[in-house]
């Protein structure tokens, strides 16, 4: 990867753990969208995932459009289909958090800045 690709990927990545940071109730939505596309995949006409396929109400949906971190796909009358912008990103920062919803660097007492350097 170019200097600029990597600049970006960290950037979206950063992005992303600061969300999860702020707004944690979104670990187990970002978590079942994944689920879902990967899930989805095989299937060529897999248009996205709905707010019951990821357990979160519509209205809080739009924050992760807003933020940039999902996007949609397909809207009609009767649904609409979200995916996700960078799924590899999503499961990158997923993977920073254990299961009591701490992140993995604090637990084993890692400063961030010192892992990336």
């Amino acid at each position: 990867m170019k200097g600029a690709a990597i600049q970006a990927l960290e950037t979206t990545e950063n992005k992303l753990a600061f969300f999860l940071d702020k707004f944690p109730e979104y670990r187990k939505t970002l978590r079942l969208a994944v689920t879902q596309e990967e899930s989805g995949l095989e299937h060529r006409s897999y248009q996205g995932w709905q707010w019951h396929d990821v357990e979160t109400h519509p209205t809080k949906l739009i924050r992760l459009v807003t933020e940039g971190i999902s996007k949609i796909n397909l809207r009609t009358r009767q649904a609409t289909f979200y995916l996700l912008r960078d799924r590899e990103a999503v499961k990158r920062a997923l993977a920073t958090w254990n299961v009591t919803g701490r992140r993995l660097t604090e637990l084993i007492g890692l400063d961030r800045e010192r892992l990336l350097h």
